[in-house]
């Protein structure tokens, strides 16, 4: 198996902090498009889901971070490959700013910006993948959505 198969079949740790109702996030820019995801990424050898968590938020985020409880396990397309997601906090008066992907090259760098964000500043693409990692299972995100009218829809496209 070459090493693009590897990369694609690795497990992801991932944090979802929060700062009252505002995430923050980790924009990547990359093949000619702009999307925000949570920071984290691959499991390396030996290294378990939670250590690659707060070791990816320390290289994308510069701060360091304390997991407080899992949120969700979800498989990645492969069907093979999972994405772990933590709920982490920060310190206080940690202000996370723009780190790199200690994987890539200067030239490769695919993190151009780091920001909280609040659920309706997120594009409705980026947004979604947040709802699979556990998201709800924030109270303050679960109570917002409650709040949300049965008639309302955001699905880019026709209305249903």
């Amino acid at each position: 198996m070459n090493d693009d198969m590897n990369k694609t079949k690795r497990d992801r740790g991932q944090c979802l902090v929060c700062r009252g109702e505002r995430i923050l996030m980790v924009e990547h820019r990359m093949r000619g498009r702009d999307f925000f995801n949570l920071p984290g990424g691959g499991v390396e050898d030996g290294e378990t889901p939670e250590e690659a968590a707060v070791r990816e938020l320390k290289e994308e985020a510069l701060v360091d971070g304390r997991i407080l409880r899992p949120l969700a396990v979800e498989y990645k397309p492969d069907g093979v490959s999972r994405v772990f997601t933590y709920l982490v906090e920060i310190p206080d008066d940690a202000v996370p700013e723009t780190g790199c992907d200690p994987e890539l090259s200067e030239d490769e760098q695919s993190i151009v910006g780091i920001c909280w964000k609040a659920l309706n500043e997120i594009p409705e693409r980026d947004r979604a993948y947040l709802f699979g990692a556990g998201l709800m299972r924030v109270p303050v995100f679960h109570d917002m959505v409650l709040t949300w009218g049965d008639d309302e829809y955001s699905y880019p496209g026709d209305e249903l």
